[in-house]
Formats: C-alpha cells, sequence, structure tokens
C-alpha cells in the first residue's frame, strides 16, 4: 500500500502531454499524497483521484479529434451546432446509447 499511491501518481503523470506541465503536476501530486496522513486521508484514494484529474486533463488538452464522428454522434452534432457542440452532441449519443440497451433489456426479460 504504500508504494501504490506514488505509482499511481507516476502514472497520472505520464498521461499528460506536454512535458512542464507533466514535471509539474507530478511535483505538486506528489506533496498531495504525502500530505494525505497528516489529514487522516487515504494517499490512495488521493491517488485513484489524481489519475482521474490527469485523464481528464489528457482528453482535454487535445487540439484535434482523435476520430472523425460517425452514425448517431455526426448526427447530433450537425444538429446542436454551436462552440459546444461536441460535448452536447456526446452526450446525446450516449442518452440514445443508453436508450436503445434499455429497450433491448426490456425485450430480453419478457
Amino acid at each position: 500500500m504504500n508504494r501504490l499511491a506514488p505509482a499511481l501518481v507516476r502514472c497520472a503523470a505520464a498521461l499528460l502531454p506536454d512535458p512542464a506541465q507533466r514535471a509539474r503536476y507530478l511535483e505538486q501530486w506528489r506533496a498531495d499524497v504525502r500530505g494525505a496522513a497528516e489529514l487522516d486521508l487515504s494517499p490512495v484514494r488521493i491517488a485513484a483521484g489524481i489519475v482521474v484529474a490527469a485523464a481528464r486533463i489528457a482528453i482535454t488538452a487535445r487540439k484535434e479529434p482523435s476520430m472523425l464522428p460517425i452514425g448517431p454522434l455526426a448526427l447530433a452534432l450537425r444538429l446542436v451546432g454551436g462552440p459546444t457542440a461536441r460535448r452536447r452532441a456526446v452526450a446525446l449519443a450516449a442518452l440514445s446509447t443508453m436508450a436503445v440497451l434499455a429497450g433491448v433489456g426490456v425485450l430480453l426479460v419478457q
């Protein structure tokens, strides 16, 4: 358990694309994990939160889409438009997928 939190922090820092940003966050995150015990917090839980934060930072730091949207996502992008179109389109596509899966679940139960 003692080695798990620092390892998670190193992995989280490795997710970041910019080397300067990586070094800055790594220093801050290591200090957060070391100081967690003083506040009666679990260092592993802090490190797990850091991994989630690093993943979100890495995803939002991308300048170009990793792939072109197709199907329901492309349709949703055309329908909603605007500066936050991608976020709203992903939410719409996720809701549509959940609705389809719920319908299939209802069919399978009966």
